[in-house]
């Protein structure tokens, strides 16, 4: 009679957990979200409107603006740096479905970071076409230096920036990940009255930080050579793409599927035979029969969206983020790879605050920042229930 009381009791403070208790960078658990409008990351010669002569340029400053969720205490906290589509030739920060996004994500505790990069395609013009992908990847390099130089100012995990990109900003997505300096194509480089772009690293600002992503999420995005991901960029990647894309192949081809003069490209269905190839980490949610921007937007903005698709793959770029966030089991507290009652034993020894030489950050199981009774719930839900 005991025995099912206390097994009674036991299940009524797990309920109340779980409803207390969600995971962060999975589940929303702030209300509300503050937003820190056109802070500048950079500054670099851009192409006026309409993108005709590559050496009539301006500089203009590089903006972002920064999500972050009110209410939270931690001081080290993974970002995602969103990259808006629009082909190189249109959008920028505040389009819906990366506002969307931003907001999502800071509600689940994460920096979120909306970039507005330089334009400038001329879509008769693969030279054109090549190098305003490399611009953009200069800007996106410049805005992860940027956050990884100032840090500590906005409570970010160095080593936790990942990159979230949608058609034009999911080439610039693969292209930081997976493309060298060594490899840039030769139309960067210039010539006659055309400036030399510069390295990847050389423009926005001088901060002097790695700029590889922690991890990337690509949209419906591509590359310009596949001989770009090599063994030696194993950056963690998810894609999503429609296997009738007509703007951005799903294997090969030219963009919008036109014979215009831009050069082919590859995309994330031949990028996933690559990776898997190297045997580097990556996913492909591969949608039969689905076109370009399939969650519901047109160049970024809702048409009739967003839709059932929107939230599957909000799902599961946060599941695939939060495995690189914490890449162990959730309730192995002495990180021996079993969870066992001395995980209880050590939980305990923590929240009362003796002493004890495991490290915290395996304790806090629904990451709100503290180690407690309901971290300890959750460990005894998952022995009872194994």
């Amino acid at each position: 009679m005991k025995r099912c009381q206390a097994k009674f009791l036991l299940s009524f403070l797990l309920a109340i957990t779980i409803a207390q208790s969600q995971m962060r960078y999975r589940d929303a658990i702030f209300n509300d979200v503050n937003k820190t409008e056109d802070v500048i990351y950079g500054n670099a010669p851009d192409l006026p409107f309409i993108f005709l002569f590559e050496w009539n340029t301006v500089d203009i400053d590089l903006e972002m603006d920064i999500y972050e969720p009110v209410g939270d205490t931690i001081s080290n906290r993974p970002a995602i740096i969103f990259i808006h589509s629009g082909a190189f030739f249109s959008g920028d920060n505040e389009a819906d479905d990366m506002v969307a996004l931003s907001i999502e994500s800071a509600k689940r505790g994460y920096v979120a970071v909306s970039i507005s990069y330089r334009l400038g395609l001329n879509v008769l013009s693969g030279y054109s076409g090549e190098r305003a992908v490399y611009r953009g990847v200069q800007d996106a390099s410049a805005a992860i230096r940027y956050l990884r130089e100032n840090h500590v100012e906005y409570r970010i995990d160095y080593d936790k920036i990942f990159v979230w990109g949608s058609s034009a900003g999911s080439f610039i997505g693969f292209h930081l990940a997976y493309m060298e300096e060594d490899e840039r194509p030769e139309s960067t480089y210039g010539g006659g009255d055309d400036p030399d772009l510069g390295c990847i690293d050389c423009e926005g600002n001088e901060f002097e930080h790695n700029s590889k992503p922690d991890g990337a999420i690509n949209c419906w995005g591509a590359i310009g050579d596949l001989d770009y991901i090599d063994e030696n960029n194993n950056t963690p990647t998810i894609m999503f793409h429609g296997t009738l894309d007509g703007v951005v192949p799903f294997e090969s081809g030219f963009p919008f599927t036109i014979d215009i003069f831009l050069p082919i490209v590859f995309g994330s269905g031949l990028i996933h035979e690559r990776l898997n190839d190297l045997n580097i980490d990556n996913t492909l949610y591969a949608e039969e029969g689905l076109p370009h921007e399939y969650w519901g937007t047109s160049n970024g903005d809702w048409v009739d969206g967003p839709n059932e698709y929107f939230d599957s793959i909000k799902n599961e770029a946060y599941d695939f983020l939060f495995n690189i966030i914490y890449p162990f089991d959730i309730g192995d507290i002495n990180n021996d790879g079993i969870i066992n009652f001395f995980d209880v034993s050590n939980m305990v020894s923590i929240i009362l605050d003796v002493d004890s030489d495991f490290n915290t950050y395996y304790s806090d199981l629904n990451f709100d920042g503290i180690s407690n009774i309901f971290d300890l719930l959750l460990i005894l839900d998952y022995l009872s229930n194994s």
